[in-house]
């Protein structure tokens, strides 16, 4: 019989194995079609493209670095430790974007990312040890942004003065100018003639039936910067952990059935 230590044992791997069947459930709506080029989006409907990013008519700036880019996913993380235990805490987080242009030997499109999943590299992290005062980009950040307090507080003893605060790392995942970029997502047909694009990628609009991973976990619309291999590799990667530690999981909870 099955204890309530088991069957949480046994929920526990259910959620993993769920997390991972939607990565990979995202890994086989890629691989089952080739990216198209660029000059065939004025067709409309589902697509894949990848070439080069460029810029459309502007940049976003980067919060922590102030790099000039396309996409940004920032992330404000914090050392949080107890007992014999530790890890980082996410304080805030958020994505910053412009849309686009994507170029490849045949043309170019204009992206709109906004909405889109994310496989991005991290190409910034900056780590200021608590009780630090941080750099002025990432203090003037912190001074805009109500949800993320001041790190490099202080603890008045009378007879000395302490530096206090957790250790932070300001993290930014970005799309540049000049990366690689590849994008899955709904063509439609340029409406503005002479502005030098064949289509349009954009989140789907939800018109249409859909296929059957479509009606299950929602229309894709992915942005990366790397190739269309790069993002397959990046998922299965994430994938395989959860897969094999929700198969434990269940194994270990079911261990009381077991002749």
């Amino acid at each position: 019989m099955m204890t309530p230590f088991h069957q949480l044992f046994v929920l526990a791997g259910l959620l993993a194995l769920g997390y991972g069947g939607t990565v990979g459930a995202t890994v086989y709506r890629i691989t089952r079609a080739e990216p198209i080029p660029t000059y065939r989006l004025s067709h409309g409907g589902r697509c894949e493209v990848q070439g080069v990013a460029g810029v459309h008519e502007e940049t976003v700036s980067a919060p922590f670095t102030g790099t000039d880019c396309l996409v940004c996913r920032w992330t404000v993380e914090e050392y949080q430790q107890s007992g014999k235990h530790s890890h980082w805490k996410t304080v805030d987080s958020g994505v910053w974007s412009r849309p686009f242009v994507l170029a490849d030997d045949t043309g170019r499109v204009l992206v709109e990312p906004d909405g889109a999943e994310l496989s991005l590299a991290t190409d910034d992290t900056v780590r200021v040890d608590g009780g630090d005062a941080p750099p002025h980009r990432v203090q003037q950040f912190i001074d805009a942004n109500d949800r993320v307090d001041d790190e490099d507080g202080e603890l008045d003893l009378g007879v000395v003065t302490l530096s206090t605060g957790d250790d932070r790392r300001y993290v930014e995942e970005r799309l540049d100018p000049g990366d690689s970029a590849y994008v899955f997502g709904s063509a439609r047909a340029n409406r503005r003639p002479g502005s030098g694009v064949e289509g349009v990628v954009a989140a789907p609009s939800g018109d249409g039936a859909g296929s059957l991973l479509d009606r299950l976990f929602g229309p894709l619309f992915l942005v990366s910067d790397t190739t269309e291999g790069g993002v397959v590799g990046r998922l299965r990667r994430k994938a395989v952990v959860p897969m094999l530690l929700g198969a434990g999981l269940v194994a270990l909870g079911l261990t009381p059935l077991l002749p």
